[in-house]
Protein backbone atom coordinates (compact mmCIF):
# COMPACT_ATOMS: atom_id res chain seq x y z
CA UNK A 1 0.00 0.00 0.00
CA UNK A 2 2.89 2.29 0.85
CA UNK A 3 4.46 1.51 -2.64
CA UNK A 4 1.55 2.02 -4.50
CA UNK A 5 1.27 5.83 -2.76
CA UNK A 6 5.11 6.63 -3.36
CA UNK A 7 4.26 5.85 -7.15
CA UNK A 8 1.39 8.25 -7.24
CA UNK A 9 3.18 10.81 -5.32
CA UNK A 10 6.18 10.65 -7.90
CA UNK A 11 3.73 10.61 -10.74
CA UNK A 12 2.47 13.63 -9.78
CA UNK A 13 5.21 15.58 -8.97
CA UNK A 14 6.34 14.14 -12.27
CA UNK A 15 3.66 15.83 -14.40
CA UNK A 16 3.41 19.00 -12.24
CA UNK A 17 7.29 20.57 -13.61
CA UNK A 18 5.72 19.75 -17.26
CA UNK A 19 5.24 23.40 -18.73
CA UNK A 20 2.23 23.30 -21.05
CA UNK A 21 2.47 25.37 -24.09
CA UNK A 22 0.74 29.07 -23.36
CA UNK A 23 -1.69 29.88 -26.06
CA UNK A 24 -0.50 33.82 -26.39
CA UNK A 25 3.08 32.31 -27.04
CA UNK A 26 4.89 32.75 -30.88
CA UNK A 27 6.32 29.91 -32.33
CA UNK A 28 9.80 31.07 -33.06
CA UNK A 29 11.13 28.15 -34.69
CA UNK A 30 8.68 28.84 -37.51
CA UNK A 31 9.83 32.08 -39.06
CA UNK A 32 13.03 32.81 -40.06
CA UNK A 33 14.52 36.40 -39.46
CA UNK A 34 16.04 37.99 -42.64
CA UNK A 35 17.33 41.63 -42.50
CA UNK A 36 17.30 43.80 -45.80
CA UNK A 37 18.87 46.87 -46.60
CA UNK A 38 16.43 49.44 -48.12
CA UNK A 39 16.76 50.01 -51.84
CA UNK A 40 18.91 53.51 -53.32
CA UNK A 41 16.78 55.40 -54.99
CA UNK A 42 18.36 55.85 -59.13
CA UNK A 43 20.03 58.97 -59.29
CA UNK A 44 18.47 61.66 -61.04
CA UNK A 45 20.82 62.82 -64.40
CA UNK A 46 18.60 64.94 -66.27
CA UNK A 47 16.62 67.77 -64.93
CA UNK A 48 13.80 70.06 -67.10
CA UNK A 49 12.20 73.28 -67.05
CA UNK A 50 10.27 75.71 -68.89
CA UNK A 51 11.22 79.19 -69.96
CA UNK A 52 9.47 81.65 -71.42
CA UNK A 53 6.14 80.70 -71.22
CA UNK A 54 3.54 83.26 -72.10
CA UNK A 55 0.81 83.83 -69.49
CA UNK A 56 -2.04 84.38 -72.11
CA UNK A 57 -2.54 83.80 -75.85
CA UNK A 58 -5.00 84.13 -78.53
CA UNK A 59 -6.62 81.01 -80.05
CA UNK A 60 -5.25 80.66 -83.53
CA UNK A 61 -2.16 81.98 -81.74
CA UNK A 62 1.43 80.68 -82.62
CA UNK A 63 3.66 81.16 -79.45
CA UNK A 64 7.01 79.80 -78.76
CA UNK A 65 8.33 77.60 -75.34
CA UNK A 66 11.96 77.67 -74.09
CA UNK A 67 12.73 74.01 -73.27
CA UNK A 68 15.71 74.13 -70.43
CA UNK A 69 17.35 70.90 -70.17
CA UNK A 70 20.29 70.41 -67.95
CA UNK A 71 22.39 67.09 -68.26
CA UNK A 72 24.73 66.06 -65.33
CA UNK A 73 26.37 63.44 -67.77
CA UNK A 74 27.51 65.70 -70.39
CA UNK A 75 28.36 64.65 -74.35
CA UNK A 76 25.77 61.80 -73.35
CA UNK A 77 23.19 62.59 -76.67
CA UNK A 78 19.78 62.97 -75.00
CA UNK A 79 16.03 63.15 -77.01
CA UNK A 80 13.23 64.86 -76.69
CA UNK A 81 9.57 64.10 -77.36
CA UNK A 82 6.05 65.71 -76.03
CA UNK A 83 2.70 64.52 -74.75
CA UNK A 84 -0.53 65.24 -73.52
CA UNK A 85 -1.18 68.46 -74.29
CA UNK A 86 -4.73 70.02 -74.74
CA UNK A 87 -6.23 72.60 -77.14
CA UNK A 88 -2.73 72.62 -78.68
CA UNK A 89 -0.78 71.74 -82.20
CA UNK A 90 2.95 71.45 -82.64
CA UNK A 91 4.58 74.29 -85.08
CA UNK A 92 7.59 73.51 -85.10
CA UNK A 93 10.80 71.58 -83.27
CA UNK A 94 14.19 72.05 -83.20
CA UNK A 95 15.76 70.61 -86.38
CA UNK A 96 18.70 68.88 -83.89
CA UNK A 97 19.74 68.83 -80.44
CA UNK A 98 23.15 69.13 -79.49
CA UNK A 99 24.30 67.29 -76.70
CA UNK A 100 25.26 69.89 -73.88
CA UNK A 101 25.29 70.49 -69.70
CA UNK A 102 23.25 72.74 -70.26
CA UNK A 103 20.53 73.32 -73.31
CA UNK A 104 17.57 75.34 -74.65
CA UNK A 105 15.21 74.17 -76.77
CA UNK A 106 12.75 76.42 -78.52
CA UNK A 107 9.64 75.09 -79.56
CA UNK A 108 6.69 76.52 -81.20
CA UNK A 109 3.05 75.76 -80.81
CA UNK A 110 -0.33 76.84 -82.15
CA UNK A 111 -3.37 77.87 -79.46
CA UNK A 112 -5.96 76.04 -80.95
CA UNK A 113 -8.69 75.89 -78.10
CA UNK A 114 -9.48 77.62 -74.91
CA UNK A 115 -7.58 76.34 -71.68
CA UNK A 116 -4.38 75.33 -73.28
CA UNK A 117 -2.50 72.70 -71.37
CA UNK A 118 1.03 72.29 -72.86
CA UNK A 119 2.25 68.94 -73.48
CA UNK A 120 5.12 67.47 -70.74
CA UNK A 121 8.51 67.13 -72.27
CA UNK A 122 9.90 63.54 -71.83
CA UNK A 123 13.52 63.69 -72.15
CA UNK A 124 15.52 60.27 -72.15
CA UNK A 125 18.97 59.21 -72.89
CA UNK A 126 19.48 58.10 -76.56
CA UNK A 127 21.10 54.67 -75.38
CA UNK A 128 18.77 54.25 -72.34
CA UNK A 129 15.47 54.92 -73.76
CA UNK A 130 13.78 53.18 -71.08
CA UNK A 131 14.43 55.83 -68.05
CA UNK A 132 12.45 58.95 -69.20
CA UNK A 133 12.42 61.98 -67.26
CA UNK A 134 9.17 64.24 -67.46
CA UNK A 135 8.78 68.11 -66.99
CA UNK A 136 5.70 69.77 -64.81
CA UNK A 137 2.16 69.69 -66.73
CA UNK A 138 1.22 74.00 -67.51
CA UNK A 139 -1.80 75.69 -68.17
CA UNK A 140 -2.03 78.88 -70.19
CA UNK A 141 -4.80 80.51 -70.47
CA UNK A 142 -6.02 81.17 -74.07
CA UNK A 143 -8.65 84.04 -75.06
CA UNK A 144 -10.97 83.76 -78.00
CA UNK A 145 -11.25 86.57 -80.01
CA UNK A 146 -14.31 88.13 -81.49
CA UNK A 147 -13.38 89.05 -85.51
CA UNK A 148 -15.56 91.23 -87.56
CA UNK A 149 -17.15 89.15 -90.91
CA UNK A 150 -13.67 90.07 -93.10
CA UNK A 151 -11.27 88.30 -90.74
CA UNK A 152 -8.94 86.13 -92.64
CA UNK A 153 -7.88 83.80 -89.59
CA UNK A 154 -4.07 85.05 -89.20
CA UNK A 155 -2.72 86.57 -86.03
CA UNK A 156 0.66 87.76 -86.60
CA UNK A 157 2.91 90.05 -85.33
CA UNK A 158 2.52 92.26 -88.74
CA UNK A 159 1.57 91.52 -92.18
CA UNK A 160 1.91 93.15 -95.66
CA UNK A 161 0.83 93.57 -99.33
CA UNK A 162 3.48 93.15 -101.53
CA UNK A 163 1.51 92.59 -104.41
CA UNK A 164 -1.50 91.50 -106.13
CA UNK A 165 -2.98 90.76 -109.85
CA UNK A 166 -6.05 89.71 -110.82
CA UNK A 167 -7.14 88.52 -114.21
CA UNK A 168 -9.99 86.71 -116.04
CA UNK A 169 -9.99 83.14 -114.69
CA UNK A 170 -13.40 82.08 -116.80
CA UNK A 171 -16.01 83.82 -118.59
CA UNK A 172 -17.89 84.63 -115.10
CA UNK A 173 -15.00 84.72 -112.89
CA UNK A 174 -11.62 86.30 -112.05
CA UNK A 175 -8.70 84.96 -110.40
CA UNK A 176 -6.93 87.26 -107.66
CA UNK A 177 -2.94 86.58 -106.74
CA UNK A 178 -1.68 87.58 -103.68
CA UNK A 179 1.66 87.76 -102.67
CA UNK A 180 1.75 88.49 -98.70
CA UNK A 181 4.79 89.22 -96.30
CA UNK A 182 3.73 87.35 -92.59
CA UNK A 183 5.45 88.17 -89.57
CA UNK A 184 5.20 85.07 -86.97
CA UNK A 185 1.97 84.37 -87.74
CA UNK A 186 -0.39 81.66 -88.69
CA UNK A 187 0.07 82.00 -92.05
CA UNK A 188 -1.10 78.32 -92.94
CA UNK A 189 -4.73 79.57 -91.64
CA UNK A 190 -5.33 82.55 -94.06
CA UNK A 191 -8.62 82.24 -95.75
CA UNK A 192 -11.03 84.77 -97.45
CA UNK A 193 -14.79 85.26 -97.90
CA UNK A 194 -17.11 84.47 -100.96
CA UNK A 195 -14.18 82.80 -103.01
CA UNK A 196 -15.48 79.47 -104.90
CA UNK A 197 -11.88 78.26 -104.67
CA UNK A 198 -8.96 79.50 -103.33
CA UNK A 199 -5.23 78.22 -101.54
CA UNK A 200 -1.54 78.40 -100.84
CA UNK A 201 0.43 78.58 -103.85
CA UNK A 202 3.38 78.17 -102.56
CA UNK A 203 5.57 79.79 -99.62
CA UNK A 204 9.14 80.52 -98.75
CA UNK A 205 11.26 81.95 -95.56
CA UNK A 206 10.86 80.73 -92.24
CA UNK A 207 8.32 81.69 -88.99
CA UNK A 208 9.98 84.98 -88.88
CA UNK A 209 9.18 85.84 -91.95
CA UNK A 210 7.50 84.37 -94.49
CA UNK A 211 6.29 85.42 -97.98
CA UNK A 212 3.43 83.41 -99.05
CA UNK A 213 1.75 83.57 -102.39
CA UNK A 214 -2.32 82.77 -102.64
CA UNK A 215 -4.63 82.57 -105.00
CA UNK A 216 -8.61 82.97 -104.94
CA UNK A 217 -11.12 83.30 -107.71
CA UNK A 218 -14.29 85.62 -107.44
CA UNK A 219 -17.42 86.34 -109.41
CA UNK A 220 -16.28 88.50 -112.22
CA UNK A 221 -18.74 90.98 -111.14
CA UNK A 222 -16.66 91.64 -107.72
CA UNK A 223 -14.89 94.90 -107.80
CA UNK A 224 -13.29 94.92 -104.12
CA UNK A 225 -11.92 92.40 -101.92
CA UNK A 226 -11.42 93.56 -98.11
CA UNK A 227 -10.48 91.62 -95.49
CA UNK A 228 -8.54 91.68 -91.76
CA UNK A 229 -6.11 90.45 -89.49
CA UNK A 230 -5.17 90.55 -85.71
CA UNK A 231 -2.04 92.51 -85.42
CA UNK A 232 -0.47 90.77 -82.32
CA UNK A 233 1.89 93.67 -81.68
CA UNK A 234 -0.59 96.46 -81.54
CA UNK A 235 -3.07 94.14 -80.03
CA UNK A 236 -6.07 95.04 -82.67
CA UNK A 237 -7.54 94.72 -86.68
CA UNK A 238 -5.86 95.55 -89.40
CA UNK A 239 -7.72 95.70 -92.76
CA UNK A 240 -6.60 95.82 -96.35
CA UNK A 241 -8.79 96.95 -99.45
CA UNK A 242 -8.12 95.85 -102.40
CA UNK A 243 -9.57 96.69 -106.06
CA UNK A 244 -9.85 93.91 -108.30
CA UNK A 245 -8.39 95.42 -111.93
CA UNK A 246 -8.34 92.49 -114.41
CA UNK A 247 -5.24 92.71 -115.95
CA UNK A 248 -5.31 90.52 -119.29
CA UNK A 249 -1.99 90.68 -120.66
CA UNK A 250 0.26 91.48 -117.40
CA UNK A 251 -0.86 88.17 -115.11
CA UNK A 252 2.24 85.81 -115.25
CA UNK A 253 -0.85 82.60 -114.80
CA UNK A 254 -3.10 83.93 -116.75
CA UNK A 255 -1.67 86.21 -119.45
CA UNK A 256 -2.18 86.08 -123.05
CA UNK A 257 -5.79 85.42 -122.65
CA UNK A 258 -7.44 84.72 -126.74
CA UNK A 259 -7.94 87.60 -128.61
CA UNK A 260 -11.30 87.58 -130.01
CA UNK A 261 -12.62 86.64 -126.13
CA UNK A 262 -11.53 90.84 -125.38
CA UNK A 263 -13.92 93.24 -126.28
CA UNK A 264 -10.51 95.83 -126.27
CA UNK A 265 -8.13 93.32 -128.38
CA UNK A 266 -11.09 93.35 -131.02
CA UNK A 267 -11.09 97.42 -130.73
CA UNK A 268 -7.46 97.37 -131.39
CA UNK A 269 -7.33 94.98 -134.14
CA UNK A 270 -9.77 97.53 -136.02
CA UNK A 271 -8.38 100.33 -135.28
CA UNK A 272 -5.20 99.01 -136.57
CA UNK A 273 -6.91 98.16 -139.66
CA UNK A 274 -8.04 101.45 -139.99
CA UNK A 275 -4.47 103.07 -140.05
CA UNK A 276 -3.11 100.42 -142.03
CA UNK A 277 -5.44 101.81 -145.46
CA UNK A 278 -5.42 105.46 -144.39
CA UNK A 279 -1.00 105.02 -144.39
CA UNK A 280 -1.90 102.89 -147.68
CA UNK A 281 -3.80 105.61 -149.15
CA UNK A 282 -1.56 108.09 -148.12
CA UNK A 283 1.56 106.54 -149.36
CA UNK A 284 -0.22 105.73 -153.33
CA UNK A 285 -0.98 110.03 -153.25
CA UNK A 286 1.90 111.10 -151.43
CA UNK A 287 4.81 108.57 -152.38
CA UNK A 288 6.91 108.97 -149.20
CA UNK A 289 9.34 106.29 -147.96
CA UNK A 290 7.45 106.46 -144.18
CA UNK A 291 4.13 105.30 -145.21
CA UNK A 292 5.41 101.87 -146.28
CA UNK A 293 7.60 101.13 -143.24
CA UNK A 294 4.26 102.08 -140.84
CA UNK A 295 2.48 99.46 -143.02
CA UNK A 296 4.85 97.25 -142.46
CA UNK A 297 4.62 97.67 -138.48
CA UNK A 298 1.28 97.93 -138.64
CA UNK A 299 0.53 94.76 -140.33
CA UNK A 300 3.27 92.82 -138.04
CA UNK A 301 1.26 93.92 -134.75
CA UNK A 302 -1.83 92.64 -136.51
CA UNK A 303 -0.69 89.55 -137.75
CA UNK A 304 0.32 88.49 -133.51
CA UNK A 305 -3.44 88.98 -132.78
CA UNK A 306 -4.70 87.43 -136.19
CA UNK A 307 -2.71 84.06 -136.26
CA UNK A 308 -4.65 81.70 -134.10
CA UNK A 309 -2.99 79.82 -131.20
CA UNK A 310 -1.42 76.22 -131.40
CA UNK A 311 -3.03 73.66 -129.97
CA UNK A 312 -2.28 71.15 -127.58
CA UNK A 313 -2.86 67.40 -126.52
CA UNK A 314 -2.63 66.59 -122.87
CA UNK A 315 -2.47 63.34 -121.36
CA UNK A 316 -5.35 61.48 -119.02
CA UNK A 317 -5.15 62.70 -115.27
CA UNK A 318 -3.03 65.38 -116.20
CA UNK A 319 -2.57 68.17 -113.80
CA UNK A 320 -3.03 71.72 -113.94
CA UNK A 321 -0.86 74.43 -112.06
CA UNK A 322 -1.46 78.03 -111.29
CA UNK A 323 2.49 78.52 -112.02
CA UNK A 324 5.27 77.03 -113.70
CA UNK A 325 7.25 76.10 -110.16
CA UNK A 326 7.63 73.02 -108.30
CA UNK A 327 5.86 74.62 -105.13
CA UNK A 328 3.05 75.93 -107.09
CA UNK A 329 -0.12 74.52 -106.51
CA UNK A 330 -2.30 71.92 -108.62
CA UNK A 331 -6.14 73.05 -108.54
CA UNK A 332 -7.95 70.76 -111.31
CA UNK A 333 -7.28 67.26 -112.38
CA UNK A 334 -8.03 66.76 -116.49
CA UNK A 335 -9.04 63.11 -116.00
CA UNK A 336 -9.93 63.37 -119.88
CA UNK A 337 -7.65 63.42 -122.85
CA UNK A 338 -8.03 67.37 -123.71
CA UNK A 339 -6.83 69.13 -126.63
CA UNK A 340 -6.38 73.09 -124.95
CA UNK A 341 -4.58 75.90 -127.03
CA UNK A 342 -0.84 77.13 -126.37
CA UNK A 343 -0.35 80.10 -124.80
CA UNK A 344 3.42 79.93 -123.76
CA UNK A 345 5.74 77.44 -123.13
CA UNK A 346 8.99 76.97 -121.12
CA UNK A 347 11.82 74.47 -120.32
CA UNK A 348 9.61 71.90 -118.08
CA UNK A 349 5.72 73.83 -118.26
CA UNK A 350 3.55 74.68 -120.85
CA UNK A 351 0.57 77.48 -120.23
CA UNK A 352 -2.47 76.25 -121.77
CA UNK A 353 -6.28 77.41 -122.37
CA UNK A 354 -9.06 75.16 -121.70
CA UNK A 355 -11.95 74.93 -123.66
CA UNK A 356 -14.06 76.45 -121.48
CA UNK A 357 -11.47 79.67 -121.18
CA UNK A 358 -9.69 78.00 -117.68
CA UNK A 359 -6.00 78.60 -117.98
CA UNK A 360 -3.32 77.34 -116.55
CA UNK A 361 0.15 74.99 -116.64
CA UNK A 362 0.85 71.67 -117.27
CA UNK A 363 3.79 69.72 -117.47
CA UNK A 364 5.73 69.14 -120.51
CA UNK A 365 5.73 65.35 -119.93
CA UNK A 366 2.09 65.93 -119.63
CA UNK A 367 1.76 66.50 -123.27
CA UNK A 368 0.60 63.87 -125.83
CA UNK A 369 3.38 62.70 -128.16
CA UNK A 370 1.33 63.11 -131.10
Amino acid sequence: MRLITAILLAATVLFANVEEPSLFSEPYDDYIEIETEPQKPAEQLIYISLENVPKKVYVGEIFPVTVKVTSLERGRAFEVRTDNGKNIAPVKEPESIEPKAISRLVYYFKATGSDVRLPEFIVYYSDEPEREYRSDSMTIKAVRLNPPGDFCNVLAKNMELINYQASTYTSDTNILALQLKVEFGNFDDFHLKNSSNQGIDSYSGDLNDTTLFYYAIFPAGMEQLTFSYFNLKKNRYEKFQIPIIVKRSSVSTQSNLDPQASEFTKFKIMATGFLIFVWVVLWIMKRKWIYPILITLAAGYLTTYLIPLKSVCIKPESRLYLLPTPQSTSFTILYERTVAKQMNRNENYTKIQLPNSTIGWVKNEDLCSN
